[in-house]
């Protein structure tokens, strides 16, 4: 039982199942899985990490799942590392990907690719109305 609550245990950590000792209310929280910055000025890097949604971009997060490099390499490539186990893990138990990281995920063939926007429209609604005003 928690501690302070005397709730059995605390369902926030998925598998884990252990005891919640930081919080007062043991409540499993919505999870997203989001890029955090790092890197210098027009030099970005990024971890892509599992974060509660109240948490700032760059604040505390739950894990580390994997880092992007955006700045092409000279050979022209992009770095992505990812550890799948984890990224599954994490999305079996409901967190959910932000666009950014759902396109990564795609690229590294651990989701579908998501739908383009704009693709299924009918010929005369595709784009914006009233662009040449």
């Amino acid at each position: 039982q928690h501690p302070r609550t005397g709730a059995k245990r605390c369902t926030a950590l998925g598998p884990r199942r252990k005891l919640c000792v930081r919080r007062k209310l043991c409540v499993a929280m919505p999870v997203r899985l989001r890029l955090q910055r790092f890197g210098r000025l027009h030099k970005p890097f990024y971890h892509i990490v599992a974060a509660d949604v109240k948490a700032p971009r760059d604040g505390r997060f739950l894990e580390k799942l994997g880092t992007y490099d955006p700045i092409p390499d000279r050979s022209g490539n992009k770095h992505l590392r990812v550890d799948v186990k984890r990224v599954e893990h994490w999305l079996m138990y409901g967190a959910e990907p932000s666009e950014p990281v759902a396109k990564l995920l795609a690229r590294a063939h651990v989701l579908p690719p998501p739908p383009r926007r704009g693709l299924n429209l009918p010929e005369g609604e595709r784009g914006v109305e009233g662009r040449g005003k």
